[in-house]
């Protein structure tokens, strides 16, 4: 039995912990407002929000419902488009949407209105900017963005600033509350998690027989096998909150595998890291970086993963247990083969680890995709240059997209120690990139252009990083 809270009220399931929550919501709940469409996370048209109890508080995110597991809701608070209704007149942003012309149809709406309630419960400073990020996920089938853009920047200049200073604090939601943008009873939602958390069972400890798939995110392996899993014993991550931080020791970064996207943006670690932290918001749409992992991400060896690229030009070492037996192995070291990792069955990776760059340290992270945002790179690449003097003491570069798996560029990194920040080097670091890669012909492009394209974004590092010390004429 898994129970949690439904909008206002308690709710208990026997439906198996890998079942997902849009099928609870639209079948048994009889909660229809949340829509079915894409079921692979892609969409938005599902959108719900997913309460989780803190310390102090609740922190609320906009997830995607057709890619969450029905485990991941014991003990928290599942919001449907129903449960942000008030009881005799439109919330603000309903009733913008009305005014701007934002509904058509009206499919996607139910989507729409909760992400953009998810954003106000995740900030305390709103924006257009950040309003427009939280629809990005968002799908329009009668092609109306630009109204939903101006309602979605409507929202944000009518609703001003939140009095909290911390957008889980309970003053928050009271702010929320006296804005009309939530229904009264989501004050009294803490008190009710603490009933049912001395209550309720972890579900994700599973008492049952056989193989048991251990979920970080989910958002890719509930988009491709959701089905498989329905019955499957699952041991969700998330619940394990030792696997969840971020800290900074000394000179060292430590990112737990639990570690979602947005955990890492909150925590401003990749801050004046380069283009990192823009280049980490192109990543996806608002509600999958708020479910997808660091660890998912790794684990799942993509060869074009934007995290692991990222990473692999960080030179991180993975954290890896068994039992209460530990190993490292950088990440470089991790990936053997398509799909091939350095990590057994009775293994967990727990986290990560790397030096926390300095003013020596140059960054900069390229993807080239079909379009700009939200999209699977064609090929990514991620360089980090630790430069005294004009010379580059050491040199770690990766590529995605160009190899069964992502790739640390050895020779490139290993020819590159020791010479000057030139318009040949920068050269020579495209050239020995080339001849070190092995692309294929597939969907996204032929071996050839992933070769052409690699090359144009090795160049782009130095282009971006050194401007000053690049002949971009002699160059290109």
């Amino acid at each position: 039995m898994i129970s949690f809270i439904l909008n206002d009220r308690e709710y208990s399931t026997e439906l198996p912990a890998g079942a997902v929550t849009l099928d609870l919501l639209r079948g048994e709940a009889g909660l229809s407002g949340t829509k079915e469409g894409c079921r692979e996370g892609d969409c938005g048209a599902c959108t719900v929000l997913l309460g989780t109890p803190l310390a102090q508080g609740i922190k609320y995110m906009a997830v995607n419902s057709c890619i969450l597991p029905v485990g991941e809701l014991s003990g928290r608070h599942l919001v449907t488009i129903e449960g942000v209704n008030l009881e005799k007149e439109l919330s603000p942003i309903q009733q913008i949407f009305v005014e701007e012309g934002a509904s058509q149809c009206g499919f996607c709406t139910p989507g729409l209105i909760m992400s953009l309630t998810g954003y106000l419960l995740g900030t305390v400073d709103p924006d257009d900017i950040g309003a427009a990020d939280a629809l990005a996920g968002n799908i329009c089938r009668c092609t109306g963005y630009v109204s939903i853009r101006k309602a979605g920047k409507a929202v944000s200049l009518k609703i001003g600033y939140s009095p909290a200073e911390c957008c889980s604090s309970s003053k928050h939601l009271e702010w929320l509350v006296e804005k009309e943008i939530l229904p009264p009873y989501f004050l009294g939602i803490e008190n009710m998690l603490k009933t049912m958390d001395a209550a309720e069972p972890d579900a994700s400890e599973s008492s049952a027989s056989g193989k048991t798939v251990t979920v970080a995110g989910g958002t890719d392996l509930f988009a491709l096998e959701a089905e498989e899993l329905t019955n499957t014993d699952l041991r969700f991550l998330s619940r394990e909150t030792e696997m969840n931080g971020i800290t900074t020791q000394e000179n060292r970064v430590l990112i737990g595998a639990g570690a979602t996207v947005r955990d890492i943006l909150d925590s401003e670690v990749f801050y004046n890291l380069g283009n990192l932290e823009p280049s980490l918001q192109l990543i996806a749409s608002a509600g999958v970086r708020n479910r997808a992992t660091v660890g998912g991400n790794i684990v799942n060896a993509s060869p074009i993963g934007d995290l692991t690229i990222i990473f692999l030009a960080l030179d991180a070492k993975l954290r890896i247990s068994k039992g209460s037996d530990y190993r490292e192995v950088q990440l470089k070291d991790f990936f053997s083969d398509y799909k091939v990792l350095d990590l057994s069955p009775d293994e967990l990776l727990e986290g990560l680890e790397y030096t926390a760059p300095d003013f020596d340290t140059f960054i900069n992270f390229e993807k080239v995709a079909m379009r700009k945002h939200l999209d699977i790179a064609s090929v990514n690449s991620a360089a980090s240059f630790i430069v005294k003097y004009n010379r580059i003491k050491k040199a770690d570069i990766s590529a995605g997209g160009v190899a069964p798996i992502p790739l640390y560029l050895e020779k490139t990194c290993d020819i590159l120690t020791g010479n000057i920040i030139s318009t040949g080097t920068a050269r020579l670091a495209a050239d020995t990139a080339c001849d070190e890669i092995s692309p294929i012909d597939d969907i996204r492009g032929s071996a050839v252009y992933k070769k052409l394209l690699l090359r144009r974004l090795i160049l782009s590092h130095f282009i971006e990083l050194f401007p000053h010390q690049i002949d971009l004429e002699d160059l290109l």
